[in-house]
């Protein structure tokens, strides 16, 4: 069975009939993460132009991408972190996931405590010294991006200093200058 986070705040504690929806989708495979070697037909759809996920100094960082289906089929969805500004040609992380209609689903870099975020898929290992970009494919296009950079301090994140959003540019278009 997939792992999924309960105990995030968005989990359905109180809500018998959603909960019961959620374990269906789970145990159907459409609710879950996926291994990289199982997604088929999959394209790039979305770059996210800034990433940063760094332990090493007192300000600590993390970010998180969202991504909600938007399709009426169940869309398996894939966010790779590359490392550096310029053009790699491999990731450093790939978390892919298998996401039912209607359903939003969070991408990190890292973990982050639960009061701040649910991470849903978190890179493995945990990127902690590292700056990039990020690439959202996916197998149908209809899918919303979202995309923040978490700076926190302490060694486990316990206070937030800032959050700021990265830019989400559609795969093979420019930007509007904003």
């Amino acid at each position: 069975m997939n792992k999924i986070k309960r105990e995030g705040p968005n989990w359905p504690k109180d809500d018998p009939k959603a909960l019961k929806y959620l374990e269906r989708k789970i145990e159907y495979e459409e609710l879950g993460e996926l291994p990289v070697a199982l997604i088929p037909f999959i394209f790039p759809r979305y770059l996210i132009t800034y990433m940063n996920s760094q332990t090493r100094s007192r300000i600590r960082s993390a970010t998180v991408v969202s991504v909600t289906n938007q399709s009426s089929k169940t869309n398996r969805v894939s966010v790779s972190y590359y490392k550096g500004l310029t053009n790699n040609s491999s990731p450093v992380c790939v978390c892919s996931y298998s996401i039912p209609p209607d359903f939003t689903i969070d991408f990190g870099s890292r973990d982050l405590p639960i009061e701040i975020t649910c991470c849903n898929c978190v890179c493995k290992p945990e990127l902690t010294f590292d700056e990039g970009r990020i690439i959202v494919s996916s197998t149908f296009p209809e899918i919303a991006v979202s995309s923040r950079v978490y700076y926190t301090e302490g060694d486990k994140d316990t206070q937030m200093l800032a959050i700021t959003d990265s830019k989400v540019v559609p795969i093979g278009k420019g930007n509007a200058g904003d």
